[in-house]
């Protein structure tokens, strides 16, 4: 039993994988495993024409976390991303491979007592090959090096699309074209398409520019 005041909580990472250009078209070849040099959940698609050799990663340092790459078992039969089967189980049951409707569910199980934080990190990404993805979770792991990593990404965009303000009296209209409209344009149109062909990941809560 846990102590008088502490609460036993869970945070949950969750990625809808697409590694190709449209998800239902690419979702039947996305084959996801645990990898055990990295212990992460990594994700191929072999079918990608323009990436077929590379692996997208989804991770967390925590120990006391637990896994699965079946959507169907994190959202439950004609269930929604608002209210998942997976939130009513203490586990994810780790169930990768092929044949799945595929996504990437890390769920992490803790207690905190009164006054307490606790901070966890989940790490999405993608490396040329498998040997590449572990490599790349290597030199990231920590909260520290996250934050850098986070940092000068937020660093590199703010520079790049501060080359041009736009300036209304509608502020949702600003944040649009100062923000998600150029980056859009950039990634997706003037770099080829980017968004379109990259082996990248959706997420349920994230609303993001595709690189």
């Amino acid at each position: 039993m846990p102590p008088a005041g502490s609460r036993r909580l869970s945070a949950t990472g969750y990625v809808e994988w697409v590694l190709g250009d449209l998800r239902g078209k690419a979702a039947p070849h996305v084959v996801t495993a645990i990898d055990l040099r990295a212990i992460a959940l990594f994700a191929e698609n072999a079918y990608n024409a323009e990436f077929a050799g590379r692996t997208a990663f989804f991770h967390t340092d925590d120990a006391s976390r637990s896994v699965t790459g079946d959507r169907t078992e994190f959202i439950g039969r004609n269930g929604t991303l608002r209210r998942p089967a997976a939130m009513m189980r203490s586990t994810l049951s780790g169930r990768v491979g092929g044949a799945l409707d595929p996504c990437a569910a890390i769920q992490v199980a803790f207690s905190l007592d009164d006054g307490q934080e606790r901070e966890i990190v989940f790490r999405l990404g993608a490396g040329r090959d498998r040997d590449d993805a572990a490599q790349l979770l290597g030199r990231a792991r920590g909260a520290d090096a996250a934050r850098a990593s986070l940092e000068a990404v937020w660093h590199y965009w703010s520079h790049t699309l501060g080359a041009i303000n736009v300036d209304t009296p509608d502020t949702a209209l600003n944040t649009l074209a100062n923000g998600w409209l150029l980056c859009q344009t950039l990634s997706c149109r003037l770099w080829g398409g980017a968004a379109s062909t990259s082996p990248g990941a959706r997420s349920g809560s994230a609303t993001s520019c595709r690189t």
